[in-house]
C-alpha cells in the first residue's frame, strides 16, 4: 500500500450547536482536535488535513504544525467539508475522521482501511464496536449498525437492531455500535456528495443511510471500543475520567 494512497480529513467544525468551541476544548492539556490529528498521523496511513469554518481553529492547527484548511460555512455536514479540502489531493482513498473523537486509535483506522482494501466490491468502509451495555442499545444517540456473515453493513438505526424476537433461538446474538467514521474510494465521495438527502437519511438523521439507499456498499471492520466521543460538555467529563483511569493503568 502506497502511503500516498489515503489522505486523512478531520472536519473540526467549531460552531458546533450542542458544544460550541468543542474542537478547542482542552482534555489532558491538549485541546481535542488535536488528539484525533496525534492519532491519524500514528497511523501512517497518508497525509493528514484538518479542515474546518473557524480562523480559530485555523490557527491552532497551523500552531501545532498540522497541515488546516478553511472551509465554506456553508458545507451542510462533515462530509461536505471533506470533499472540498480534498479537491486538490490525487489519493484514492479519502478517510473522514471525526474531530470530536479524541481517543480514537491508529489501529482502528487501519483496521477499518485493511477491510475495505480486502472488500473491492465495496465503496466506503467504517467500523464497529461490540456493545456491552444495555443502556447503548436503547440509547438512540448509540448508532447500531446490522451487517451480514462478511462484514457489509446491511442497515444502521438509531433504534435497537436486529431486533430479538423472544422465539428466537439466537438470543445472544450481539448489538453493534457504529463508529462514526468513513473511508470513501475517490469516485464514492464524489457520487455521494451528488445525492440529495435519502428519505431514510432524513427520517433516522443518519448519512450513511443515503449510501445504503443509492445502492453503494459499506463495509465494516469490528474493533475494540476506542473511548467516549465529545458531543456535549457533560462528554468532556466523562472523558477526563476515561483518560484518568487509562493512565493508571
Amino acid at each position: 500500500m502506497d502511503k500516498k494512497d489515503c489522505l486523512i480529513v478531520i472536519p473540526a467544525r467549531y460552531g458546533s450547536q450542542r458544544f460550541p468551541g468543542k474542537v478547542l476544548a482542552k482534555l489532558g492539556g491538549r485541546p481535542v482536535v488535536q488528539w484525533c490529528w496525534e492519532a491519524a498521523v500514528r497511523s501512517g496511513l497518508g497525509e493528514v488535513v484538518i479542515a474546518t469554518e473557524h480562523e480559530k481553529v485555523l490557527a491552532f492547527a497551523r500552531s501545532i504544525g498540522a497541515r488546516a484548511v478553511l472551509t465554506s460555512p456553508r458545507c451542510q455536514s462533515g462530509t461536505d467539508r471533506v470533499h472540498e479540502a480534498a479537491r486538490g489531493s490525487r489519493a484514492k482513498f479519502i478517510l473522514n475522521m471525526q474531530g470530536d473523537e479524541p481517543f480514537m486509535t491508529a489501529a482502528i483506522l487501519k483496521k477499518a482501511f485493511r477491510k475495505l482494501l480486502a472488500s473491492p466490491d465495496c465503496h466506503i468502509g467504517t467500523a464497529c464496536v461490540r456493545i456491552s451495555d444495555p443502556e447503548d442499545v436503547r440509547n438512540p444517540n448509540c448508532v447500531k449498525v446490522a451487517m451480514n456473515s462478511a462484514g457489509r453493513a446491511l442497515y444502521f438505526s438509531r433504534w435497537p437492531i436486529p431486533f430479538h424476537h423472544e422465539l428466537s433461538d439466537l438470543k445472544a446474538l450481539p448489538y453493534y455500535k457504529h463508529c462514526g467514521f468513513y473511508i470513501y474510494r475517490r469516485a464514492a465521495l464524489e457520487r455521494f456528495v451528488t445525492l440529495k438527502p435519502s428519505r431514510l437519511e432524513r427520517l433516522e438523521r443518519l448519512e450513511q443511510l443515503r449510501a445504503l439507499e443509492d445502492g453503494m456498499r459499506i463495509a465494516v471492520a469490528e474493533v475494540p471500543p476506542p473511548g467516549p466521543a465529545i458531543d456535549a460538555p457533560a462528554d468532556l467529563r466523562a472523558a477526563e475520567k476515561y483518560l484518568a483511569k487509562r493512565l493508571k493503568k
